[in-house]
């Protein structure tokens, strides 16, 4: 189902970290059909962020874009401050940005474990904890964690420990933000992508072979963005706390 037309009355503000590339690209498409304003940041991939810019130029979008290590914590809040500051409001928090560090308990260093674990579980905690006032200022706003659905990682994977335990610990994150912000008209939900076509640095033929996906294909990038498009729709409201897994029937 396709919930571009659901997204509304007014014009709506969403931070999306990382939305050059894959998923991150394939939202701001969608969110830029109902012309709402877009604030990401980007890395080292000058050539993606140069062509955001242009796309959002073309389509008439207002936009910030800002050149960020996620894992530089004094700067998030600035950046808040920023989007605040340009738009008004702040509706819409999705924590996009991951990165794949493998390996086992044994094997990989402390740099590689905190590296992972600001990257997939503190940043988003960080976000979440500047735009929460904002939100509840509002009576308003829409958080999506991206987790991940190829394995069960609350039940532990072998050989993905940084990985697993953090997109784990993320799961559990949201629903414990999930049960606090309700009562402020504040929804905090969890999209988990399993393999996906295009959506990563990583080739996905090199992670996990067509054979063990029972649909028999990847995921496309625009079946993940419908269901973050569901979470932030006005028929979602009464929806919190919730983990869609988007995979083709890869974990259940």
């Amino acid at each position: 189902m396709n919930y571009d037309g659901e997204i509304i009355a007014m014009k709506r503000t969403a931070i999306i970290t990382g939305a050059t590339r894959g998923i991150g690209r394939g939202l701001f498409h969608r969110l830029a059909k109902s012309k709402a304003n877009i604030a990401t940041i980007y890395h080292k991939d000058v050539d993606s962020a140069s062509r955001f810019e242009s796309e959002a130029k073309k389509g008439g979008i207002e936009y910030i874009i800002e050149k960020m290590d996620i894992t530089d914590f004094e700067h998030i809040p600035k950046f808040v401050e920023k989007v605040i500051n340009k738009f008004g409001r702040i509706d819409y928090l999705i924590n996009n940005v991951g990165v794949d560090i493998w390996g086992d308990i044994a094997d990989i260093s402390l740099k590689e474990w905190e590296k992972s674990q600001d990257v997939i579980l503190n940043a988003p905690f960080i976000f979440c904890k500047h735009v929460l006032p904002i939100m509840r200022k509002q009576k308003f706003g829409r958080i999506i964690n991206i987790g991940a659905s190829s394995k069960n990682y609350m039940t532990g994977v072998p050989g993905l420990a940084p990985f697993s335990v953090n997109k784990a610990a993320l799961t559990v994150f949201t629903k414990t933000l999930a049960l606090e912000e309700i009562k402020y008209g504040i929804t905090v939900n969890m999209v988990a992508p399993g393999s996906t076509r295009d959506a990563g640095v990583i080739p996905e033929k090199n992670r996990i072979p067509i054979s063990q996906i029972p649909i028999g294909r990847r995921v496309e990038i625009d079946e993940v963005v419908d269901a973050i498009m569901y979470f932030l729709s006005e028929n979602a409201n009464g929806v919190t706390g919730q983990f869609v897994g988007v995979n083709g029937g890869l974990s259940t």
